[in-house]
């Protein structure tokens, strides 16, 4: 008898919600702005659980990292993250010192840190200062310790593209000025080359460009990481990040391990298909 009055009843629901849309079909609007809005809750709520683990987990030495490094099938030889801090303060370099241990430990070998001002680039001998230390400290059960130097691509003796560099862990200090500042100005160079006949005007391509680019800038990131709770690249070099992956928790608006290690376990898993 029930299952007849269930059998009746559905029919008659159905019925009275077709009727109540096609009379009102801004409810349908509303329902599926619903739903989304409960998709996206659900979404995040999965995203903060590895913070609940991880939140308070700051390693103090290589040897705690090694548990988070053997599930990552893969690890970004380039790994870029946007600066966390309008200010430079020396507990924010301290930070930068750390991650750039992280990565030398998880196999990074090169990590560009994007500040838009360009005041990081302002203390980069106080940065090496902090990565000594805080290397010897976290590393210290290490037969030898990693070599790892900071530059930037305004640096006249920068080694970025220097294929004779024998750092363990290149530290690049990125800016605004190294994105489309940098571009146009390229371009202006390749332009009066062309004038001048240094160079054909059928050999003017994007792989000149790309060329001269490189000359003065850094290797396109595999990864990149932001610590803030939105996505603001904020004038980041264009000209690498097309094949980037992006990585970034919504409403997390500080620096953390837990953030750094997700950003990895995303890449780790990602298939990037470039364009095929």
């Amino acid at each position: 008898m029930v299952s007849t009055e269930i059998f009746l009843f559905i029919p008659l629901l159905l019925i009275g919600l077709v009727i109540i849309f096609y009379r009102r079909p801004d409810l349908i609007y509303n329902l599926l702005l619903v739903i989304l809005h409960f998709m996206y809750s659900l979404y995040k709520l999965y995203l903060s659980i590895p913070l609940l683990f991880l939140r308070n987990r700051t390693p103090t030495c290589a040897s705690q990292l090694s548990g988070d490094i053997k599930y990552l099938d893969k690890i970004p030889k380039h790994l870029a993250v946007m600066f966390w801090s309008d200010d430079i303060q020396e507990e924010r370099l301290i930070e930068a010192a750390q991650l750039c241990c992280w990565a030398w430990c998880f196999g990074v070998k090169t990590v560009s840190i994007y500040e838009p001002e360009g005041h990081l680039k302002e203390y980069i001998q106080l940065l090496q200062y902090h990565i000594n230390t805080v290397s010897r400290e976290f590393i210290s059960l290490e037969k030898i310790l990693p070599t790892i130097q900071v530059t930037s691509p305004s640096s006249i003796s920068s080694p970025i593209e220097n294929e004779t560099n024998q750092s363990d862990l290149l530290v690049n200090l990125i800016s605004r000025s190294d994105g489309r500042a940098r571009i146009v100005e390229t371009t202006k160079s390749l332009t009066k080359d062309v004038i001048q006949e240094k160079i054909k005007y059928d050999d003017v391509n994007i792989q000149e460009l790309d060329r001269r680019l490189k000359i003065f800038q850094i290797p396109e990131p595999q990864l990149l990481i932001s610590f803030s709770s939105r996505i603001d690249l904020d004038g980041f070099p264009p000209w690498q990040i097309h094949l980037t992956e992006i990585f970034h928790v919504p409403d997390n608006p500080n620096f953390s391990y837990s953030i750094f290690l997700q950003g990895l376990r995303k890449y780790s898993k990602c298939n990037q298909r470039f364009g095929k």
